[in-house]
């Protein structure tokens, strides 16, 4: 895997189900290899406003990633004004919540896709 620094910046559910540790076990493998950044969701939920405002303000492309149909990180961003995201969520790459176990084909397929977005 090409660790190649992507102009993307991470926002990952980290919920309890099988279909939130895929969110952020993508966003963390893609962060630990230094290919993006990652913000911190819990940070923006209690309304810390230098992270707000830095990315309301970011040139990367921020991408969600949801784990399940409630979409709890988009609403977050959302009610806090952030609007220029990309949002994806573990379901649309046929992960079932509470079935499907955790799979390096799964990540991988996740991850490529999110590359993708970079280009």
């Amino acid at each position: 895997m090409e660790n190649k620094k992507l102009n993307i910046t991470m926002v990952s559910c980290s919920g309890a189900s099988n279909t939130g540790c895929y969110a952020d076990r993508v966003s963390r493998i893609l962060t630990e290899s230094g290919q993006t950044d990652m913000i911190c969701l819990p940070k923006i939920a209690i309304n810390d406003v230098k992270l707000i405002e830095k990315c309301k303000k970011s040139t990367n492309k921020i991408v969600i990633i949801d784990g399940c149909p409630l979409n709890c990180a988009k609403k977050i961003l959302e009610d806090h004004g952030i609007s220029n995201f990309i949002h994806i969520n573990t379901t649309d790459f046929g992960i079932t919540k509470g079935k499907t176990p955790l799979t390096d084909d799964k990540l991988n397929e996740m991850i490529n896709h999110i590359k993708s977005l970079a280009d």
